[in-house]
């Protein structure tokens, strides 16, 4: 009720049902964030004490001055020809590029990219999280955007880097977080 009708996750994307779910939210004049946190006790939505506890995801709202500028905000990242192509699975087929000590992997889906980053010198590779997105985007649609989406994944688990963002209109919505998963279970709530 405190951030009205407008659209919002229907669900938590935790694997449990967990009844200390906590969620506080700060706003300006061109949207707000929640923040989604897990405490030793469950508190009332917006509680100050809240602010201290880490959050595993946050959703964000931003209004724009234009589509256009919206579109813009978007991490989208177009699939790069010459490169080489990796077999997802389901009919999916990304491309790699590697240099400089990172990899990333990329591929379209409709509106949307989806790009996972890796680190080969710390021994990573996006080719199995990659795998592993494309059977969760099998299970979760995401949201359809008006122009463009993107969902950039990290090999990583470290702080929010896990990020779904789409534009419709004028307007965009990120859900940021520590797992994919839980962002791709609160995006896909939002497609309903």
């Amino acid at each position: 009720m405190a951030i009205g009708t407008t659209k919002k996750p229907t669900v938590d994307g935790l694997n449990e049902n967990h009844n200390r779910l906590n969620m506080h939210y700060i706003s300006n004049a061109y949207g707000y964030t929640v923040y989604y946190s897990v405490g030793a006790t469950a508190k009332k939505f917006n509680a100050s004490t809240l602010a201290s506890e880490t959050p595993y995801a946050t959703f964000n709202k931003t209004a724009y001055v234009s589509t256009a500028a919206a579109v813009t905000a978007v991490n989208h990242h177009a699939q790069e020809t010459g490169l080489p192509v990796i077999d997802l699975g389901s009919g999916v087929q990304g491309t790699i590029d590697r240099g400089a000590g990172q990899a990333y992997l990329t591929w379209q889906a409709g509106r949307w990219s989806v790009t996972v980053h890796a680190s080969p010198v710390m021994g990573q590779d996006p080719v199995a999280m990659s795998k592993q997105l494309v059977a969760l985007f099998n299970q979760y649609s995401l949201p359809i955007p008006s122009q463009v989406g993107a969902g950039n994944f990290d090999v990583t688990d470290n702080g929010l880097n896990q990020t779904i963002t789409w534009q419709e209109g004028a307007i965009l919505y990120k859900i940021s977080a520590r797992s994919a998963e839980t962002a791709i279970k609160m995006a896909s709530s939002m497609s309903r």
